[in-house]
This record gives structure tokens, sequence and C-alpha cells, in this order.
């Protein structure tokens, strides 16, 4: 097996270069850096890892805390985080936004984890744990500045043409499933009632659906906020569902009580997993693009382990319309 000292010969440097090539931790000429490279391949050099995260005193693992584990939303922004993670050199971890909190967090310390990505805002950490993670020097990226970067998508646009677009059609009680305890921070509702206000629309409370406890944002609580929501006699003709999964539950219990999508109510996602293609009617949705999202998490981690700078970044959302939409329909 080749060792350091077999590249530096092989390259015609020092040891030392070689290890600045390898850590990134001093300026090599990009002569001397391609020779050590070549020497690399050429030799099938491994470096020890251990050696390395005690030289730049990083472990080249950072982690993406998610909510859903069996949503394919999470898995195309892990694709767009591990592309820019393999890249530098780092490994992708998933963890689940469930479990016992105190456990995760000695486990990600005890992992010495550079960086974390949270995607939900379902977040097991106290205020104790997050200082705790900032003292170990990990970068904390999250949809809230107030964890460090922060990194969502801005669904202001997206929403402004979706209720003009809803409008336009004839609709003007517009209902929201939310899934989740308190819908108030949230900014898709917080645009979602803006908008209804721009375009003249009542927002009304019989309209939105909170969820009930565990708080889950599945096809099974899109399904049981709507059968709350189809009694309740609000005339709704259209509602935005929190995500696609929900969005799915919703078309269901639309379905079981006899009525049609979207000849008697329209429904919106949001996410566009590659799902939303294959349901019958194709859904209509709020595109969000996740790989780019991804790669943004990545990219801020890395800027705030070697630049110590922290970012404030969004990511654009797009309004795609298929069949779940289409004209109100008064229903007497």
């Amino acid at each position: 097996m080749a060792t350091r000292a077999d590249v530096a010969q092989k390259a015609g440097v020092s040891s030392a270069t070689v290890s600045h090539v390898i850590n990134n931790t001093k300026y090599v000429s990009p002569e001397l850096k391609e020779r050590v490279e070549a020497a690399i391949k050429e030799l099938n050099y491994q470096p020890n890892m251990m050696a390395r995260n005690l030289a730049t005193r990083q472990s080249k693992h950072v982690g993406i805390l998610v909510n859903d584990i069996t949503n394919p939303y999470y898995g195309e922004i892990a694709q767009g985080m591990e592309e820019v993670a393999q890249k530098n050199g780092y490994m992708v971890s998933l963890f689940f936004a469930a479990g016992n909190a105190e456990d995760y967090c000695k486990n990600i310390l005890q992992r010495k984890l550079d960086g974390i990505f949270f995607t939900t805002t379902k977040n097991p950490f106290s205020p104790q744990h997050i200082n705790l993670f900032h003292e170990a020097g990990i970068a904390l990226v999250n949809a809230s500045a107030d964890l460090g970067s922060s990194l969502g998508p801005d669904y202001a646009m997206a929403i402004d043409s979706l209720i003009k677009y809803l409008s336009d059609l004839g609709h003007t009680r517009i209902g929201f499933l939310s899934g989740l305890s308190t819908i108030s921070q949230d900014l898709r509702f917080t645009s979602y009632l803006k908008m209804l206000e721009k375009y003249g629309l009542e927002a009304d409370r019989a309209l939105i659906v909170d969820g009930e406890f565990p708080y889950e944002t599945t096809h099974r609580s899109g399904y049981a906020a709507m059968q709350a929501l189809l009694p309740r006699e609000t005339g709704v003709t259209a509602v935005l569902a929190l995500n696609d999964l929900m969005a799915f539950g919703a078309i269901k219990a639309i379905r079981e009580a006899g009525l049609s999508v979207p000849q008697d109510v329209s429904v919106v996602g949001c996410d566009d997993i590659f799902l939303t293609e294959c349901i019958d009617p194709p859904l209509t949705t709020l595109c969000i693009r996740k790989k780019e999202l991804g790669r943004q998490a990545m990219n801020i981690i890395l800027n705030e382990l070697n630049e110590k700078t922290t970012a404030n970044v969004m990511v654009g959302v797009d309004l795609i319309i298929r069949g779940s939409t289409g004209p109100a329909v008064r229903r007497g």
C-alpha cells in the first residue's frame, strides 16, 4: 500500500507539500499540486482519514436533518448536497427529526460532524442543544437565521402567481391544509394570507385546517385535514396543501366524499416530487428546486467552515400547472 512518502518521492516534493495538497491547509502552486495529484492517482494512495481529520480539525462528515424519510422531497435535496460534498471530500448522513433529542445531540457531538442542514421546521433540538453545536464549531443551516445561516424556498412569488391563477379561474373560497401544530410562522401560510388579501379574497378561518398531534405532513394528515374541511360547508372550491403528500391525501378524501378533482374541488400541492405527474389527475404544485437547495446548503456549510461567514439564501419556487386545478364550479 502506498504511503505519503511514496507520493512525495514520486512527485518530487516534500511530504509536507503532499499533506498541504490533501488537506488544503496551505497554498501550493498549480504545477506542484498537479504533480502531487497525478502521483496520488498513479499510486492509488488512500489518505489516512483519522490523521487528516486531526490535521484539519474537521471530520469531513455533515448531516441532513429530515422530517419524513418516506418523502421523496428530501431525497432530491440530499442528492444535491451529496454532489457538492463528494467534490470536496465530505460524506453526508441522514438524520430523522424524531426520537430522543438528547441522544441525537450526543451522537452528533461524538461523531464530530462539521455541519448540519435542518431541512424541516420540525426541529427536535432545544436552544441548549443548539448552543452545544455552536460551541463545537458545527456549521448550522436552517430555514431561519436564528441558528446560523438560513436557507429555504422563496414561496412568496409562486403563491402570488397561484392565488392570481385560482382567482382568475373564479375561485374565491380557497382553503389551506397545514398538517403542522402552528402555521403562523410558515412562509407558505403567511404568503397565502397575504395574497388572499392582495386579490381581494376572504381569509376565512373556517377554510384553514391546522394539523393534529403528532403533526405530520403526510398523505394521512392531508386525508384527515380534507375530511375535516369538507363538512364545514364553507363553499371551498380549491385547497393549497402544505406539501404534495398531503395533497394526495386530500384528493382521496374528496373522491370518497363523492366529489371530483378538479370539477368540484381544485387541489394544489407543494414540492413537485416525481409522483405528482403519476397520479390522476396530475397535481398542480409549487415546484421547489430541491437539488439546488441541497447544493446551496453544502456550499453554505463549506463557507462557514472555511471562510467563517454565514449566509441568508432563498431558492426560487415555480408554479407548475397540471390537471388537478380547473375553473370554480358553484355547488348548490
